[in-house]
């Protein structure tokens, strides 16, 4: 075992010289692009949504989705289900869309409902970043639905302020590594970052 490592990690020229970096050194360098999977996830997605951007006011309902993984996940108290509750809500509105429902309205009451759950079991109101989650999530679909009342010139800021805030708030969550899962909360923060500044530069 040990000289099969041996020759994984070394190279030896003809004269005998060894070089114990360069194999070790690609290595780690692809390991590093491929453990950076959610940011190159994030980056596509955004590009393809940046090169067909309308007036930033789309992304309204993204902020609201987010906004509930992020509840239901803190609800459920268990990480490993962030991705799953992610691929549940976006087929929801996909679903709400194909039969020609409006899916904000319904994410907004799925959002509060799961406050009311939360705060009622004690998952949202213990200390820390648990405590955090409801008055940060009402603050971010407020920041939403207020979006939408004012007119799209004011409207796209408040998007891209909302993007670019929970972005830090996904941030927060990658440092600790607690509440989602840390791959989520990098996706989320790197796409939430290049929307809310592709809105700024490409709409502003």
């Amino acid at each position: 075992m040990t000289e099969r490592s041996s020759t994984l990690d070394t190279v030896t020229d003809p004269d005998g010289d060894t070089d114990a970096t360069r194999p070790a050194g690609w290595l780690r360098v692809a390991s590093a692009l491929a453990h950076r999977w959610p940011t190159w996830l994030a980056l596509a997605f955004a590009a393809i949504n940046l090169a067909d951007l309308g007036d930033g006011l789309e992304y309204t309902l993204l902020l609201v989705l987010l906004a509930a993984v992020y509840l239901i996940v803190t609800v459920l108290d268990r990480p490993r289900a962030t991705w799953p509750v992610l691929y549940a809500l976006v087929a929801a509105v996909v679903c709400l869309r194909l039969l020609d429902v409006d899916p904000m309205p319904v994410l907004v009451v799925v959002a509060v409902a799961v406050v009311a759950v939360g705060l009622i079991k004690g998952r949202l109101r213990r200390p820390g970043l648990y405590a955090l989650q409801s008055p940060a999530a009402m603050g971010i679909i407020a920041l939403g639905l207020a979006a939408l009342s004012v007119p799209a010139d004011i409207g796209r800021y408040l998007v891209a302020a909302g993007l670019l805030g929970h972005a830090v708030w996904d941030a927060i969550h990658w440092h600790a590594n607690k509440i989602v899962k840390r791959s989520f909360a990098e996706w989320c923060g790197v796409l939430d970052l290049v929307l809310g500044l592709g809105i700024l530069i490409l709409v502003g």
